[in-house]
């Protein structure tokens, strides 16, 4: 149970308190708000911006280390004089989306400017039978080894200190959707829907092995990886389900629900992210045992269906997207007030939020203050977000 102190501190102690008051699904007396503060988010981002190869960002465990140390650093600052959000810092071992893939025999490649990217093991035209030559992978079979060595050094330095997340979690059907050439994958699910259920099976398995076997090398374990949220070790997972958004409900519920639901059993719950307008799969996601919550972006998934469907029974939490499904929203100010109009209660509310207000707003900005200095300009979002946010969460009703 939350108390007064809880929400009037912002330590790290108040801020994973009002976590555990979320996951409760307590009455609160504000919505949670976090700027997603994932080093292994933005980092990729600043190289990518500063024309610095992206490669030993993620090849190089004592780059991923000490870059990542970098970044803590500067958002705990950022944190504490401008934000004040919800957000607890961690580290994360990350190799990209392919780990699991990785680890059945998919090669990932490393461009200096771009995310790694995994290649499919069974090539399109190749024989649906090829999957069943595919054995039960080692939990440090490909990547996953190199993942375990990350979290292994993590810890060795951080000694319990700050949490070591969850790699990256492509869910079951996401991962042989990479392992297997995806327009074949598809026609098999009509065609051979025996042997994508024998796929599912290995890689369910390989998930629930391998995250055992990563909690067992850190001494605080966080089980999210996106979104960048605190959830504490047996209240569940997060496992991202982007395809998802592509399939009927039918399909969805006869080829992922049921191995959803294992690493629910296994773990205490799910939280599951996607992208993509997922509205027509809301009754199968009600079936979920154990749904943690969902994380959407609110112009691809319009919030007021999601809340109406799951409002105050499991945990949302939206974020902005640039890509314009269903709501063409230009920056914070315009996605938040929709969301605390919409909102009935507080329970089980958490809005995440980038720095990035839009350009939009901060063209107003500039025109305002007189065109001040480019380097002025980019700081001034960063600088108002916080004050906004706390003024837009207490004068809503």
């Amino acid at each position: 149970m939350s108390t007064d102190a809880t929400w009037k501190s912002n330590s790290e102690q108040a801020r994973i308190a009002r976590w555990q008051a979320l996951w409760a699904m307590e009455d609160l007396p504000r919505p949670l708000w976090f700027v997603p503060g994932d080093a292994m988010l933005a980092l990729p981002l600043e190289y990518a911006g500063k024309r610095r190869p992206l490669d030993p960002l993620f090849r190089c465990p004592e780059t991923q280390y000490r870059e990542t140390r970098r970044f803590n650093r500067l958002f705990a600052w950022l944190q504490r004089l401008f934000y004040r959000d919800d957000y607890v810092p961690r580290f994360q071992p990350q190799l990209g989306i392919g780990v699991f893939a990785s680890a059945f025999g998919c090669q990932v490649a490393f461009p200096p400017d771009q995310y790694p990217m995994t290649h499919s093991l069974i090539k399109a035209g190749e024989p649906y039978r090829r999957v069943y030559d595919l054995a039960p992978p080692a939990v440090d079979a490909g990547q996953l080894g190199d993942v375990l060595a990350y979290a292994s050094l993590f810890n060795s330095r951080l000694r319990g200190k700050v949490p070591i997340a969850l790699t990256d979690l492509q869910g079951p059907l996401d991962t042989a959707y990479l392992i297997w050439d995806s327009c074949d994958f598809m026609v098999a699910m009509k065609r051979h829907p025996e042997a994508v259920h024998h796929l599912l099976e290995l890689v369910t398995d390989l998930i629930i092995r391998f995250v055992r076997a990563l909690r067992d090398r850190v001494d605080w374990f966080l089980p999210a990886h996106f979104p960048p949220v605190y959830l504490p070790d047996g209240q569940g997972i997060t496992v991202s389900e982007d395809v998802l958004a592509m399939l009927s409900p039918e399909m969805y519920e006869r080829f992922s629900l049921p191995y959803v639901n294992r690493l629910s059993e296994e773990f205490g719950g799910v939280l599951i992210h996607s992208c993509g307008n997922i509205e027509h799969q809301f009754d199968v996601l009600g079936r979920v045992h154990n749904l943690r919550g969902l994380n959407f972006g609110i112009t691809e998934t319009r919030f007021e269906a999601a809340w109406q469907r799951f409002g105050g029974k499991t945990v949302l939490i939206p974020h902005y997207s640039a890509v314009s499904m269903v709501a063409s929203f230009k920056n914070v100010y315009e996605w938040v007030p929709h969301v605390l109009r919409h909102r009935t209660q507080n329970r089980g509310l958490a809005l995440m939020v980038a720095p990035d207000v839009g350009d939009a707003h901060a063209a107003d900005l500039q025109m305002a203050l007189g065109r001040p200095s480019s380097l002025y300009a980019d700081l001034l979002p960063l600088l108002l977000l916080g004050r906004s946010m706390r003024h837009m969460l207490r004068t809503w009703p």
